[in-house]
């Protein structure tokens, strides 16, 4: 693109119901490799209530990744997409929609396979109309391993149902479009995380189009969902930059 100013630029995307403070571990180091760096509030988000969630749809999520990626492509040729948990499906969908700008992508704790009951193949997914009409909010427990870290996060503490179950549909939506994904990809996944099943990574590998040299996993042990500001939080800010360094000495 006329006018871009580094030869990698990195997109980072928060999860549902978190907010950019999440990735924000990650931004000094990428700038210090000299990546410009976008980190958008996916819309519904960072409010003072989870009700701004209300009228919120996962391709609304979708739509506010893709306007950060065109806005960051004025900086960069072109773009590592970081997403933590839903801003994987994000960068998922956005590397199957936009693959000619996108460099690679960082999926960490991508929500392939949700622990959640009301998840897609889980015992409650034929019970969700009926919970939809009973119930106008689902909790977001705090995952970490380590208690104290919970303290600063300012996630929202529940969601209303019906963007809970969009973000349900989502993750079924981006696993169909897998195939459609052929950058490299480095995956991160916790043993420990109580929010996304191990059986997600496997998806993830058969799934992507990516050849398989390309793709790498690197597993956690001890931390929760939040990888990036969990236990082992510098250990995965320390693999992200390893990849990133990689991607950028590839030229």
């Amino acid at each position: 693109m006329v006018g871009a100013q580094a030869p990698l630029g990195a997109l980072l995307l928060h999860g549902f119901t978190g907010n950019p403070t999440a990735m924000r571990p990650l931004e000094a180091p990428l700038r210090a490799l000299g990546c410009p760096v976008a980190m958008p509030l996916l819309r519904g988000h960072g409010g003072p209530s989870p009700a701004a969630l209300e009228a919120v749809r996962w391709p609304d999520w979708v739509a506010d990744g893709a306007q950060a990626l065109v806005r960051l492509r004025h900086r960069a040729e072109h773009v590592i997409v970081v997403g933590h948990s839903m801003g994987a499906l994000v960068a998922l969908q956005l590397a199957a929609d936009h693959g000619a700008s996108i460099d690679s992508l960082v999926l960490a704790a991508a929500p392939l396979q949700l622990a959640s009951p009301l998840a897609p193949g889980r015992p409650l997914q034929l019970l969700r109309p009926l919970l939809q009409r009973l119930l106008h909010r689902w909790p977001i427990p705090k995952t970490y391993r380590d208690p104290s870290l919970a303290i600063h996060d300012s996630s929202y503490a529940w969601a209303p149902m019906a963007p809970l179950l969009s973000f349900l549909d989502f993750s079924a939506t981006t696993r169909a479009r897998l195939g459609e994904v052929s950058c490299p990809a480095l995956i991160l996944q916790s043993h420990a995380d109580p929010v996304v099943l191990d059986a997600s990574v496997p998806l993830l590998c058969a799934g992507l189009a990516t050849p398989a040299a390309e793709k790498r996993v690197v597993w956690f042990e001890r931390s929760g969902h939040e990888l990036v500001l969990d236990l082992e939080g510098p250990a995965v800010v320390a693999t992200v930059m390893e990849f990133v360094g990689e991607r950028l000495m590839r030229g």
